[in-house]
């Protein structure tokens, strides 16, 4: 809503239906980040992740080339520290809690 506000200089209320017939397609400028990620080439990052699930990525879902192979060599993390947050926030409308805690408002 904010990109079409800005672009078509007009208001679309939340409340309110987005007319989708004008939008052909939509991009994800992930390419450029995720290639410095794993080439190692950006800056330092950290894994920020819901609460409880802070192995997850160390887990992973334990599938092997090799069943029988001992020694099992693991790629190195993308990332340099975990940090787990109580949710996730999405940006806009964010409300604080008594706790501190901040909890997005979806919509």
């Amino acid at each position: 809503r904010r990109i079409l506000e800005k672009y078509l200089k007009r208001k679309f209320p939340r409340n309110e239906k987005i007319d989708t017939s004008n939008i052909v397609s939509i991009r994800m400028g992930t390419t450029v980040a995720t290639n410095a990620l794993l080439e190692r080439k950006g800056e330092r990052t950290a894994l920020f992740i819901t609460k409880g699930f802070k192995d997850l990525l160390h887990i992973g879902n334990q599938s092997r080339p090799d069943i029988f192979d001992l020694v099992m060599s693991k790629p190195h993390k993308l990332y340099e520290e975990v940090v787990e947050v109580d949710e996730r926030i999405i940006p806009s409308k964010e409300t604080e809690e008594k706790d501190g805690v901040c909890k997005g408002k979806d919509g």
